[in-house]
């Protein structure tokens, strides 16, 4: 549909602009050059944060899910307070900087907190189904995990770019924090529902595509196997050897048809 082909240029459009980003900010942080800018870095980011929002409203009129639209579209002071203190136009702390950041994250913490509250609730209730509980109870520890570590992460960085040489810690150890929070979500993602089924465009579920364009998985998927010693194993011929075609034809169950009259 337009709808679908909408949704995929917007999304090739914000990966074009991610990876423009990426790259810029290679041939700065390689080459050292006056002539890249910082806010000539940061451009395909700000690009991307106006993209965001008109990839919000649509996927809002659309009934689309959102996931890292929603993310560049409140980060676009963020981008510009980086610039900022990039070019050495403000000299404000990084702490201050990352202002919103934090509120970001404090604002991740109060749905954490209301979404460990509310599995708490259901849990010691019998209104939710045993098969949920694992899932919910996982999700709740995940997400307290990846929000705290990114808090961590963030307050450690801070720490480390606004006193680089006074004995801190060591950029290894900072990341840590991150590392852990993105392996949270990655593994919070096996709990998640929804999402998109369709695979390149085949508009169908990815399973029954493979089955129809290769018949034989279906023959094959189909078949039981017995696994069994060769002392054990039981001839092929041995139980058939007393029956005829005529007796495996009397052996098979008669099913009679009846008409049926269709009303006038």
């Amino acid at each position: 549909t337009i709808a679908d082909f909408q949704s995929m240029l917007l999304s090739t459009s914000m990966q074009m602009l991610l990876l423009s980003f990426e790259v810029c900010l290679c041939y700065k942080l390689t080459f050292s050059t006056e002539i890249m800018k910082w806010y000539l870095v940061f451009m395909p980011l700000f690009l991307l944060s106006i993209l965001s929002v008109v990839i919000c409203g649509w996927a809002w009129k659309k009934d689309r899910s959102l996931d890292l639209e929603l993310l560049f579209s409140v980060n676009m002071l963020q981008f510009v307070l980086l610039v900022l203190r990039l070019e050495s136009l403000v000299m404000w702390t990084w702490k201050i900087i990352m202002i919103p950041l934090w509120i970001l994250l404090g604002v991740v913490s109060i749905a954490v907190i209301y979404y460990i509250a509310l599995t708490a609730v259901l849990l010691c209730t019998n209104d939710i189904l045993p098969s949920l509980r694992t899932p919910r109870t996982a999700a709740s520890c995940l997400y307290s995990l990846a929000n705290f570590s990114l808090i961590l992460f963030l307050g450690l960085l801070a720490t480390k770019l606004d006193s680089p040489v006074a004995e801190t810690h060591s950029f290894i150890a900072i990341f840590l924090p991150y590392h852990l929070g993105m392996g949270s979500l990655v593994l919070s993602a096996f709990y998640n529902k929804g999402g998109n089924p369709w695979w390149f465009g085949i508009r169908e579920e990815f399973c029954m595509f493979l089955l129809k364009k290769f018949p034989a998985i279906r023959v094959y998927g189909n078949i039981s196997y017995i696994y069994a010693t060769r002392d054990s194993a039981i001839p092929i011929d041995a139980p058939l050897a007393g029956l005829n075609q005529s007796d495996s034809k009397n052996s098979l169950p008669k099913v009679t048809f009846s008409n049926v009259e269709l009303p006038d």
